[in-house]
């Protein structure tokens, strides 16, 4: 494990599915959520939206992704809280497919 991984490193680790995340889970679990330490944009949730639009990723992935960067206080996420909330939350908004994914992708870009 890689003791040296600070906290905002570990929240990026995650947040970008970055090679990383394992060791990035466990300075999570240690670290303290009183202070925002990242804010969450249009450009993130579009990497990864571009991830599972191009199978690097699966559904299932961005579904638990985005439930957690939803209850951690350390980050903000509220410019992409309702892209979020859509796709962590499948049971009130209905399966996430890859055309819902697409049409999240177009907007946020529209967005940008």
């Amino acid at each position: 494990m890689n003791n040296n991984m600070t906290h905002l490193e570990a929240v990026k680790a995650i947040l970008h599915f970055s090679e990383n995340r394992s060791e990035a889970f466990s300075v999570l679990l240690a670290a303290s959520q009183s202070e925002v330490v990242y804010f969450v944009s249009n450009q993130d949730v579009l990497a990864v939206l571009d991830k599972v639009l191009s199978k690097q990723l699966d559904i299932d992935d961005l579904e638990m992704w985005a439930q957690l960067l939803d209850m951690r206080e350390d980050i903000d996420t509220q410019k992409v809280e309702g892209v979020l909330y859509a796709l962590s939350n499948p049971e009130q908004m209905g399966e996430i497919t890859m055309e819902k994914i697409q049409q999240l992708s177009n907007l946020l870009e529209a967005k940008s």
